[in-house]
């Protein structure tokens, strides 16, 4: 339940924030070739996204849900996250597919990995990316039918997020 309204919340607030910096004086000043209509287009998305988030916060708000609820959905998303962070980690290093199958139940990752072979080539892709070769550890992802290592927080941070996160053995998002 809290992943389910966190998620949609926390994916529509990085989108707006990054729409929100788009203004016609904004993206007539910047050295990028846009067209009248791609202008139009992202200022009139700016403001569909600032007109859904005022909705959006007076609906929840109307339920009861303010800010202090909202932080402790926070909190209570990243324990469990870093719990089943963990218990993957686990079952990795143990090689426990049963274990890793129960950590990683209703994830993007349980729709990539459902055989004991996947688990194997996901084992070996977590193990090289820890020993460095990104490169070879996203094709076996690739393979497996992962786009990429998971970002943090669900969102990308460019190259550092990937590498930190890479380091780490942290692979998620199934491609479509």
């Amino acid at each position: 339940m809290i992943k389910q309204l966190i998620i949609p919340v926390a994916a529509f607030a990085v989108t707006a924030t990054a729409v929100s910096a788009f203004n016609t004086d904004f993206l007539e000043s910047i050295d990028v070739d846009l067209t009248d209509d791609q202008i139009s287009a992202l200022v009139e998305s700016r403001e569909i996204i600032e007109e859904a988030q005022t909705k959006a916060k007076e609906m929840i708000e109307e339920v009861g849900i303010n800010e202090e609820k909202m932080r402790e959905i926070r909190t209570a998303l990243h324990t469990q996250q870093e719990e089943r962070q963990t218990a993957v980690q686990t079952a990795l290093a143990n090689d426990d597919y049963e274990a890793f199958l129960t950590a990683i139940e209703n994830t993007p990752l349980a729709e990539a990995i459902d055989s004991k072979a996947d688990f194997e080539t996901f084992q070996t892709a977590h193990e090289l990316m820890k020993s460095g070769d990104r490169e070879e550890a996203v094709e076996l992802m690739a393979e497996l039918g992962i786009e990429h290592p998971i970002r943090h927080n669900g969102f990308d941070q460019g190259d550092h997020g990937h590498r930190e996160n890479a380091r780490n053995g942290r692979f998620g998002q199934k491609t479509n």
